[in-house]
This record gives structure tokens, sequence and C-alpha cells, in this order.
């Protein structure tokens, strides 16, 4: 985001080099990443431009633009945690279709033939509890649904922040600015945590790894 160094992407086709990653995720995220790396540069040029516009036009572009941000952040933390979930022992068929709204917290599937009501679990608070993080990822949890309730305002159609406003296209451009602002603050609020997870879990392998090349 900071156009800082090159973004590597490992193709579907990589799968077949040696060594090649084991973990499909790993496949998923990368693609995602540099995709969502030229939305970012799309909005940054259409933020700063100072060229003339239609009115019109620029409210679409920018409409555009938010949705693909909302939607790409979401796809990415979805990528990213299944990444991690992936290296442990939950079934895989618990996550994966799972968008990121399940992942954070969904019903319980042993209590389906329950009366009473099924109580909440999450995949990611469950990787963070291993590590004693689960109290500022469940304090956290409110900032991470802001990035699922986006995408289901979005996907809903019933958003005012992607309704068509014809306006000033230099006020069209700072609402774009302004949402991007407050998108790239959720994302890397999430990105934190998940990076906390991953660091732990390295740690974690780390013997094991240096264990099996010793043996």
């Amino acid at each position: 985001m900071l156009q800082q160094g090159d973004l590597k992407f490992f193709a579907p086709s990589d799968r077949k080099l040696s060594p090649a990653h084991t973990n499909p995720y790993t496949y998923d995220g990368s693609i995602l990443a540099v995709t969502f790396a030229q939305i970012i540069n799309d909005s940054a040029v259409f933020i700063q431009e100072t060229e003339s516009i239609d009115s019109t036009q620029a409210e679409i572009r920018r409409i555009r633009l938010y949705t693909e941000q909302v939607l790409y952040i979401a796809r990415l933390c979805e990528a990213f945690i299944k990444q991690l979930l992936f290296c442990t022992s939950f079934p895989e068929g618990e996550y994966r279709g799972s968008a990121l709204g399940s992942l954070l917290s969904k019903d319980c599937n042993g209590c389906r033939s329950s009366e009473e009501e099924r109580h909440k679990i999450s995949l990611l608070g469950s990787l963070a509890h291993r590590y004693s993080l689960c109290n500022p990822y469940e304090q956290c949890l409110n900032e991470h649904m802001k990035i699922v309730n986006r995408r289901r305002d979005i996907e809903a159609a019933h958003s005012g922040l992607t309704e068509f406003v014809d306006r000033e296209v230099s006020i069209t451009r700072k609402q774009l600015g302004d949402d991007t602002s407050d998108l790239g603050d959720n994302f890397v609020h999430m990105l934190g945590h998940i990076s906390d997870l991953e660091q732990k879990m390295l740690s974690e392998f780390k013997p094991m790894i240096v264990l099996n090349q010793t043996i």
C-alpha cells in the first residue's frame, strides 16, 4: 500500500514446482494482494488527479473503486485467516467456504439440535486463545465486524455509502479519499491481529521444522 518493494504472487501453476507451497491459501492470498494493490493505486490516482472530468463519471468511478476496496479487503482477510487455519487441526470443511463473518463469529454446529439458543464460536478467536491473544481480539471484534458489515451493505445494495450523488468532482474525490482512509484503518487493524497470530505460530513451528531437518 506504500508502494515500497515488489509484490510477489504465486500462480496456481507454481504448485508444480519443487519446492512448492503446500498451503493452498498462500496462492489465493498472493493473487488477491496483487489485485488489491492495483485497486489502491487506481484509487490514489483518482483522488489526487486535478484533470477535469464529468461529475457523473467521477461519481460512478468513486462507487466502483470503493466497492472494489471493500470486497477485496474482506476477501484478503478471509484468505489470510484460512491460511493460518490450514496449519492447524481444524477440519478444512469448517472454514473452506466461509465468508469473513463466519470466520469471526458463527453459530456452533454442535448446538444444531439443541432447543436452547446456539452459542457463537470464532475460528479466529480460537486461534487467538491458544496464544493468549483472545482478550485483545475480543475487545476489537466490533472493529473487525465493520469490514463484514460494509461488505454486507454493498452486496445487499442498500448502503447509503454507495448511493449515487451528483456533486462537484472535488467533493467526490475527497469522499473516496476519506472512505479509503477509513477502510485502510479497519484493514490494518485486522492485519495487526492476524500478524500477531502468524508470528506466534511461526515461533511454535520453528523448533518442529529444525527437528525434522535434523532427523
